[in-house]
């Protein structure tokens, strides 16, 4: 058979893969530290829910756009919760922002650009079309995020005539960092000055420890800018699959090429699905209220995780959203060399043989394979359990940590007892 050689050479998402090996290792009997795939662990909102069920005999096709209520109420919630302003005509829905963000890719030509530390999905939906991309440096000092200096620095040594597809996601899959508005700015004028395209995957925008919603760089790059989100993070909605994009008005001419797209791959989302999304957007104060108390929860286990593991110098990204970080074990590469462990991959194969810790290696996000990071997500847990005591206990302590979120606690100590047998040793 002749097979599309940039399909063929593609490998399973590694966060599903993970997944389903903890999976059926957990149906062996093996207990797992799960740190590897990063689901929402609440419940979907009841009211999002019965919305669903009032709609379940709905079997009608909707526009290829997306419902019109739908799309209306994406723009309200944008303009009331996310300081994005766009017409109900910008606004397309699909079937999860992974697949939107794959339709966008599939539309653009040039050369895509992935900070170093980004989610596992882009690079291979872009090798999936043949598409060109580059890697761009990032650092731990700056939490893996990507500085106005270092986009300017690779525009000076590449191309300048290149038509540049930059990809931003904020807060952050793996690392969990945040963009401020001043570093949003800064990079803003280095996109401006090149007419670089940007992808902004905003799909965590409300899952905030901070503020009630991370800031977005169409703020200051409205022009060039397409915003991505959608249910699954902020609802816990992941399994329903409809998420949004935001076309800016000075693209409104590709407005024809993505129906066009559409209609002759997904065609719409689920119609359900798309009457439960108008729900959750109407974001009554209940809703805000879960939200927000899902963020204090995953707030306080990644505060735990953070402090527990840089007291014993493992290195960590200091988490302001989503639900995961960066750790790395490069304070130790000479004792874990000394295992014949080389790679990102050897040394999670390790930890999960040896210490029951599944975690994704860094190779997975942009990362060389010799550099021992790895992204640690921290959802393993009952969120409806976890909601619940938060709300008669009204604090995340160590106590909470130990009752409702044990795989999570008993994770962070076998991770300490692996760098102490490194020292022993």
């Amino acid at each position: 058979m002749k097979i599309n050689k940039d399909i063929f050479s593609l490998k399973p998402s590694a966060t599903l893969e993970i997944n389903e090996k903890v999976k059926a290792l957990r149906k062996e009997g093996q207990t797992i530290n799960h740190f590897g795939f990063g689901q929402s662990p609440f419940p979907i909102h009841d009211e999002i829910v019965n919305e669903l069920k009032d709609h379940a005999t709905n079997n009608h096709y909707l526009p290829v756009d997306g419902l019109e209520e739908l799309r209306s109420q994406v723009s309200e919630f944008l303009s009331k919760n996310q300081g994005i302003n766009a017409e109900k005509e910008q606004i397309f829905i699909g079937p999860g922002s992974k697949e939107l963000l794959y339709q966008s890719i599939l539309i653009f030509e040039g050369h895509f650009l992935i900070p170093k530390g980004s989610w596992v999905s882009y690079i291979p939906q872009i090798k999936s079309k043949g598409g060109a991309y580059s890697i761009l440096e990032t650092s731990i000092e700056h939490d893996f995020k990507l500085t106005a200096q270092g986009l300017e620095e690779f525009i000076q040594e590449h191309d300048k005539q290149e038509q540049y597809i930059l990809i931003l996601n904020s807060p952050n899959n793996p690392t969990g960092a945040i963009y401020t508005d001043e570093e949003y700015k800064e990079l803003a004028e280095a996109c401006r000055k090149h007419e670089i395209i940007v992808l902004s995957d905003e799909i965590y925008s409300q899952v905030n420890f901070d503020k009630d919603h991370a800031c977005s760089i169409s703020s200051y790059y409205p022009e060039k800018t397409i915003v991505f989100g959608g249910l699954s993070k902020v609802f816990s909605a992941g399994g329903y699959r409809l998420g949004y994009m935001v076309l800016p008005k000075e693209f409104a001419s590709l407005t024809k090429v993505y129906r066009s797209l559409f209609s002759e791959t997904f065609s719409c989302v689920a119609s359900p699905v798309q009457y439960a999304a108008v729900k959750a957007y109407k974001y009554s104060e209940d809703i805000q209220k879960y939200v927000s108390e899902a963020s204090v929860i995953l707030s306080g286990v990644s505060s735990f995780i953070f402090q527990q593991l840089t007291a014993y110098r493992i290195t960590c990204t200091n988490p302001r959203g989503a639900f995961y970080m960066m750790i790395g074990f490069d304070q130790f590469q000479d004792q874990i060399n000394a295992l014949g462990i080389r790679t990102s991959k050897e040394l999670a194969i390790y930890l999960l043989e040896e210490y029951q810790v599944a975690l994704l290696p860094a190779s997975d996000f942009g990362f060389q394979e010799n550099e021992l990071f790895f992204r640690l997500a921290f959802v393993d847990f009952d969120g409806t359990k976890a909601m619940m005591a938060y709300r008669e206990k009204g604090t995340v302590n160590i106590d909470f940590l130990k009752q409702e979120c044990p795989n999570m606690y008993k994770g962070v100590y076998q991770l300490v007892k692996f760098v102490n047998a490194l020292k022993t040793d």
